[in-house]
Parts: C-alpha cells; structure tokens; sequence
C-alpha cells in the first residue's frame, strides 16, 4: 500500500495529510484549525493523541468550555470540524449516506409519544434505512452492528450508553402500542433491584414492621427500642438494609417462603451466604461497603431484638469483622472529582460561579429561567459560605432559619439550623457575608416569587 494511503496514526499524521493538500476553502482552514484547537486545549502534541474515534472520544470528554472561555456551541463547532478533519484524512470511516426513510419507517415513528423519541432514533433509521432495513428487521444482532458502526465514527457521546438509551425507546414504543416488532435487550443499570418485603411470609413482614415501629418510636411506652428515636432516614436505611440480605439470601438458594421471622433468617450462616452473592454481584475484588452496613443492622437485630446468646452473638460478630470495611482517607471516586480544583483557574470560577449567574438572571428577570440562574447562584453561594447536607440546604426556611440584620441601607443574613434537624446533632450556624447577603436579598426580595406559585417560607421552593 502506498505510504500516503496509510491509516494516520495520531493526529499529527492528520494535519500532515490535511496540510500537504491544497485545499485554500474556509472548511479546509477550518479543519485544520480544529486539530490544532483540540491539541492545544488537552495541552499535547498533536503526535501524542490518537486519531480513531474511540480513542480520541476519552480525551475529548475532558473538554469543559468554561475552561477555554468558550461556549457550548463553539465547542461542539470545533468537535464537529474535527469530525470532519479525520473523515477527510481517512482516520474515521465516512458517514453513510441518508437514504429517505421507507413508508414502514414512517408509520413505525408516528406511534412515539414525543418529538424527542422520534429524534434519538433517527440515527438508527437513517442506518437502517441505509442498509435496506425496515422496523421489522431491527434485532439485537441489528443493533450490535449499528453500534460498531457508531463506535467508528462518534467523537462526542459513548455509542453504548446511546445505544442503551434507543434500545430504551424503542422498546417503549413496541410496548405502549403492541407493535409486532422485537423487544432489544440491553446492559442493565449497575444496581441491583431487590425484592420487595412484600415477596415474604406476613408473619416476617409483621415482624420487620414492628421492629421499624420500635426504632421510630411509635409508642413512646415501648421501652424495646432504642433510648433516643432514630431519624427516618435512618429507618428507611435499616429497612433497605434487611431487604438487602433478604433477596442475597433467597439468590443465594433460601426459599422466601421459609423466611418466616427474623430469628430465623439472621444466622451467622445465612449471612454468610448472603454476603456470598452480594461480593459476587460486585464490579472489583473489594468487599463492597453495603455488607458493613448490612452487617450492623443485623447485629443490633440480633443484639437487641433477637437477644441472642453471647455464643451466638459471638459468631455473627465474626462474620461482620470479616466485611468490615476500614476506608482510609478520601475515595477515589471523590478525589478524582475534586482533582480538578487542583487547577487554581477552576477555583476561582467556582468561587465567581454565583455572581456569573446572578448577571444572567439579571439579562432576563421575568423569565423563569432567570429566577432558576438566580436561585442555584444563591445555593451555590450559601454552600461556599457554609458547607451542609443537600437536605439541609433544600430544606432552608424564611422564617425558621434566615434571621434578618439590617444597618440603615446594608441587610445582611444569618443562617441557623438547629442541631435536631442536622444529621451530626450540631447546629449550623453562619453569618453572610456582605456579597451573598447582597445576592441572597435580591433573590428573596425579586426572584424568588417568579421560582415557584407555591405558597410558603420555603427559601428554595
């Protein structure tokens, strides 16, 4: 094969092809500009990135525009120039050609509910109409090759996850209107949907119910649970706990029809097994955090509820010392997020975020829109003054926890939560300063009626 027919390599081989032919168009320049752009936002050398679609596509995804001081549409401008570039330069397949839908295709998209079904299938359509397909001929094996298709060509969204998401339509559309077509199957979501307390024998069901009754308390003469209720988040997560082990155990090989009582089912045993097929359903080697919290529950039910005998209680022990988990420091998930702040440009468009949306809920303030960028500036503000728990800041009211200080023109704020309403116990309780005072006032005092028709003292309605 001729050199100059070689498959480039990077994109240094790209601008090479695009930049030894003459070509003098706006959308030859533009091209080229494309990859010089692109390089020079992921500070590398043109030679250093790759130019296949699926290789590019990961270095892509970590272009944000607010960090080149351009727009959304300039970015996806730039992308799509780049599309173009490597399609010209051979790195990508060419897009096939639109071929006008058939009448088949036609019928099958009046039967969606919604414009924008008919627009994320319009890709497939196109596709399929391409090799001659109608709706009747979509199966898996279909979109299996549809995605390669897309995985050669796409630089801006992950062909899998937009497979995923038409699979999903389509489905929906086959189903609502009992069309004769194939139902596409499709990678489910990677948590695990347990059964319902409901799939158990009401003597458990009762059981479980009272002990919740217990740990809320219900009757405050039951002295059973413990000296101070726990929050309902707290109940929900005990009952989400023991659902949990309940479906591990009956995957696991437990029939859900012997699961009559709690002393039946909490073993060290069972937990054992239960812990088993959950460790199995996880994506790494680690034992997942969810059996520590499993873990606790069940050893205050068998503590407390249960009494168990110190032997007993002893083995249950065993079995939760061999799940515990012992984190250290900040997860990966969490340090990777924040990784980027580590960038000083970063922090301080943070830090300007509010003020950024404040001016633009000013461009438009009788839109709704408007009073939305008003209130996630003031959100956003209080959060950079006074880290709190999204419940929390959702649940910020006018009367019970914005206290009001006015000097002669100036108004400042004060925001106190009482610490029965904080997951720690500990008040919160900080002063505004005089700039998010400022923006907090002009969002109660102009934007705030626009958020919502609502009536209350809710400060995000």
């Amino acid at each position: 094969m001729p050199l100059d027919m070689a498959k480039p390599q990077s994109l240094a081989d790209v601008l090479d092809r695009l930049t030894t032919r003459d070509g003098g168009s706006t959308r030859h320049r533009d091209q080229i500009s494309a990859v010089r752009r692109v390089a020079e936002m992921l500070g590398r050398a043109p030679a250093d990135l790759p130019c296949d679609a699926p290789g590019l596509r990961m270095y892509l995804d970590r272009i944000h525009p607010a960090q080149h001081q351009i727009t959304a549409r300039t970015l996806s401008n730039i992308k799509a120039n780049l599309a173009a570039a490597l399609r010209a330069a051979r790195a990508i397949p060419r897009n096939a050609p639109k071929v006008p839908r058939t009448a088949a295709w036609e019928e099958f998209f009046l039967a969606a509910d919604a414009k924008h079904q008919v627009w994320s299938l319009s890709r497939l359509a196109t596709y399929c109409a391409w090799r001659g397909l109608q709706p009747a001929d979509v199966t898996d094996e279909v979109m299996a090759e549809f995605q390669n298709y897309l995985d050669a060509r796409l630089l801006t969204k992950d062909p899998t996850k937009l497979c995923k998401e038409m699979a999903q339509i389509w489905n929906g559309i086959v189903k609502r209107n009992d069309l004769p077509f194939t139902r596409l199957s499709y990678e489910k979501g990677g948590r695990h949907r347990c059964r319902p307390l409901s799939t158990y024998p009401e003597p458990l069901q009762a059981e479980i119910q009272t002990y919740l009754g217990q740990l809320r308390h219900d009757d405050p003469f039951d002295t059973s649970g413990p000296e101070e209720a726990l929050r309902p988040t707290s109940v929900r997560n005990v009952e989400a706990h023991l659902r949990q082990f309940l479906d591990a155990l009956a995957e696991a090989g437990e029939e859900p029809t012997g699961m009559k009582s709690l002393a039946n089912v909490v073993t060290a045993e069972n937990m054992k097994a239960a812990f088993r097929v959950i460790m199995e359903r996880a994506p790494s080697d680690k034992i997942p955090p969810a059996c520590n919290n499993i873990a606790a529950t069940l050893v205050a039910i068998a503590r407390h509820h249960l009494k168990l005998s110190e032997l007993d209680l002893k083995e249950i022990l065993a079995v939760k010392k061999v799940v515990q988990t012992k984190p250290r420091g900040m997860s990966a998930k969490n340090s990777d997020r924040l990784a980027q702040f580590n960038d000083w440009e970063n922090v301080l468009r943070i830090v300007g975020l509010p003020a950024t949306l404040m001016d633009e809920a000013d461009r438009s303030p009788h839109a709704r829109k408007g009073a939305l960028n008003a209130m996630h500036a003031v959100a956003i503000a209080i959060l950079l003054s006074c880290p709190m728990r999204a419940k929390n800041l959702a649940g910020l009211d006018l009367e019970r926890h914005i206290k009001v200080h006015r000097s002669g023109t100036h108004t400042r704020y004060t925001i106190r939560i009482e610490g029965i309403e904080v997951k720690n116990g500990e008040p919160i309780e900080v002063r505004l300063n005089n700039r998010v005072s400022r923006l907090l006032h002009r969002y109660i005092t102009v934007y705030r009626p626009l958020v919502s028709r609502a009536q209350g003292t809710a400060l995000f309605p």
